[in-house]
């Protein structure tokens, strides 16, 4: 019985329900970078984050102005990679919940709808 339980673990993706959670979340990482997206806690070592987008900072040609930012959605980098991401427990700090008043949540939610 188990090894049944486990082999099905790892086939599907098995989720914990997030109740009382915004529509997106900003996920932390121990090492600096920051990710937004929907925040799934799975049973196991790794979260799910699905749509996920991060911020991307470019220096701009005068090197006094502060560098450009923007919101990137993941999938678009030269290898492709699928719109969600597992991130192992151990890598993340904390975890936030963004308002609808977030620019970055308004910005996540039209383009979905793109």
């Amino acid at each position: 019985m188990f090894i049944a339980a486990a082999f099905f673990t790892q086939w599907w993706d098995f989720t914990v329900p997030a109740l009382g959670h915004s529509r997106y979340q900003a996920v932390f990482l121990a090492n600096g970078q920051t990710y937004f997206g929907r925040y799934y806690d799975r049973i196991g070592a790794y979260a799910k984050i699905e749509d996920v987008y991060y911020l991307q900072q470019t220096k701009g040609s005068d090197p006094d102005a502060p560098p450009d930012t923007r919101i990137v959605r993941r999938g678009q980098e030269l290898h492709e990679p699928a719109s969600r991401m597992l991130i192992p427990k151990s890598a993340i700090l904390f975890i936030e919940d963004l308002t609808d008043a977030s620019p970055i949540a308004q910005f996540m939610a039209r383009d979905a709808t793109r």
